[in-house]
């Protein structure tokens, strides 16, 4: 059997469901290999490019071997893989047949590879020499490219589920040229070996703190989900209901498993909302889906009037155009072509909708057809939501369990709500941490700090991460700390499955991550909403940065 490092995995690794792909290619070489070779797991690595700008990455796996060299493993999990030449975008379909933008596996793997070397030639004890070392990419769940996928792809560097089950063992004798080292390249030998341990096992450690605790409390959270869908079955012979409940009730999580239930169905079924980050959102998780159509508002009053035909009307101004003219465009075309209608329409954050959108919305339910809306219950912020259950006819339900946020952060966050009672069922989680600072410059340095801190220290995933502030000079004041970062960072609207969230919380409203760095500065919007919103979207860890003299209305005392 492998040597392995780390021996045994630990339970947060085990129980990481994002890590299923990764502890599967780990069980497989310790079956396949033998002692003589030296299997090191999860070892990040942070250097700089040509420019001096900092960069990090990982190696999933490192295979050494004292006379064949190393070879670099990069895993991706999914039940497909695709590669778009066209764009140069990997992509991954998990098992719910939601598709994933991910990293280009292969540019991963070399990149540890070649990183893996440069370290290897600076350890002093070492003699530096030309060693051979090889790349590839596990697919343990899907099937390889049928052909190369450019010269720097060539197939022969994947390895698919089928050969993973049957033959990972020729594949790895294959990228090492077992028997065949090229006469350029010396063995790495055992002095090579006790390199490699210096470098990346000893003492080895997998530091999985707040990362341990984000895993923990994702599990909790993943038993907990189902009992939301019973409320489905309480519906299902109600044409048209109102389901209020305040952040973290599962308002999302239902009216996504209703579209894909009505969807399955047969019945022509539309998701909406307002805000066109939490469509996108909702766009990438649920393309593809036969009789679901996933658009913002603005996006379905767009498309659907210019189906029907209906004409923009001229000189009105950006504002008017879309909170009155776009609607009534939507109104008139259902009106002009009643097929355009929906058998169901499912609204996500109803609270957004002003009141006389809900006339274009109703108009679009075909006949004998269902309405189902959603929205947040909390008057503190959103006073009467807009609507009422005496206005679309609909009968109104409650969701009264918060299933999102940990127990320290649901105290922290009711503190700025008023409604009906919510009671939180997930963990205690971890306390939510304050950073004072006294002036915005200091702020931002203190969030930058934050979320190097949680990536490097804390193995917290980018992918996990989401950096909020109350507005959008603050945003670009921080994204301007970030330009020389190795974190890769996106916004509300673009989402990237691997990179760190910097947005408006105005913008990531409806939206979700593990850990939240909220960085407060008293700018453009109304305290309470910043609040309420803001720290629902943290599931497991907050991180607040404020001044000193705002920690208390906050957190209403409780610090």
């Amino acid at each position: 059997m492998a040597i392995l490092w780390p021996k045994k995995l630990p339970r947060s690794v085990l129980d990481d469901g994002r890590r299923k792909a990764e502890v599967r290619v780990y069980n497989r070489l310790s079956e396949v290999l033998d002692d003589d070779f030296h299997v090191f797991y999860s070892s990040p690595w942070l250097g700089t490019d040509r420019l001096g700008n900092e960069k990090d990455g990982e190696c999933d796996f490192l295979v050494a071997h004292p006379e064949h060299g190393i070879l670099a493993i990069e895993v991706k999990g999914g039940k497909e893989i695709s590669f778009d030449p066209s764009d140069g975008q990997w992509r991954s379909k998990d098992h719910r047949n939601f598709v994933h933008k991910i990293k280009d596996p292969v540019a991963q793997a070399r990149s540890a590879k070649h990183e893996m070397v440069t370290r290897l030639n600076d350890v002093p004890k070492w003699s530096k020499r030309f060693i051979h070392a090889a790349h590839g990419v596990i697919f343990p769940s899907a099937s390889v490219p049928a052909s190369s996928l450019g010269s720097d792809r060539p197939a022969h560097i994947f390895c698919g589920a089928s050969q993973f089950n049957r033959d990972l063992r020729s594949w790895i004798s294959d990228r090492l040229k077992e028997g065949k080292r090229p006469a350029n390249c010396e063995p790495l030998g055992h002095d090579g070996l006790a390199a490699l341990k210096r470098l990346l096992a000893h003492p080895f450690t997998l530091s999985f703190r707040i990362g341990a605790a984000l895993a923990e409390a994702e599990a909790e959270f993943r038993v907990l989900e189902p009992t939301q869908y019973l409320i489905l079955d309480a519906i299902a012979d109600i044409p048209r209901a109102l389901i209020r409940g305040g952040a973290g009730t599962g308002k999302t999580v239902v009216a996504v498993e209703e579209a894909i239930r009505s969807a399955s169905e047969g019945r022509k079924t539309l998701l909406t909302c307002h805000s066109r980050p939490l469509a996108m959102s909702l766009k990438r998780k649920l393309g593809g889906i036969e009789n679901l159509t996933v658009l913002g508002f603005h996006a379905l009053c767009g498309k659907t009037s210019k189906n029907a035909g209906v004409p923009k009307p001229m000189n009105v101004g950006e504002r008017d155009f879309y909170e009155t003219e776009l609607p009534n465009m939507l109104f008139q075309a259902v009106e002009k072509n009643p097929a355009l209608k929906w058998d169901t329409i499912i609204v996500d954050e109803g609270q957004d909708f002003r009141p006389d959108w809900w006339i274009a919305i109703d108009a679009c339910v075909a006949t004998d057809g269902r309405l189902r809306v959603f929205l947040d219950s909390n008057q503190e912020v959103y006073g009467n939501a807009g609507i009422t259950a005496q206005d679309l006819s609909v009968v109104p339900l409650r969701l009264s369990r918060n299933l999102r946020n940990t127990k320290n952060i649901h105290s922290v966050a009711t503190v700025h709500y008023t409604g009906p009672d919510i009671i939180a069922d997930g963990p205690d989680g971890l306390e939510v941490s304050w950073v004072t600072e006294d002036n915005n410059k200091t702020k931002m340095q203190a969030a930058y700090k934050e979320m190097r801190r949680l990536v490097f220290n804390e193995e917290v995933a980018p992918r996990d991460i989401a950096v909020l502030f109350n507005g959008p000079l603050a945003k670009e004041e921080f994204l301007g700390l970030t330009s020389g970062t190795s974190i890769p960072v996106t916004d509300a609207e673009e989402m990237a499955l691997e990179e760190v969230v910097v947005d408006t919380v105005r913008r990531f409203k409806g939206l979700e991550r593990s850990a939240i760095v909220l960085v407060v500065t008293g700018e453009e919007m109304e305290r309470r909403e910043l609040a309420y919103v803001a720290f629902t979207r943290a599931r497991a860890f907050l991180c607040v940065v404020c001044a000193q003299d705002e920690v208390q209305w906050l957190s209403g005392g409780i610090v």
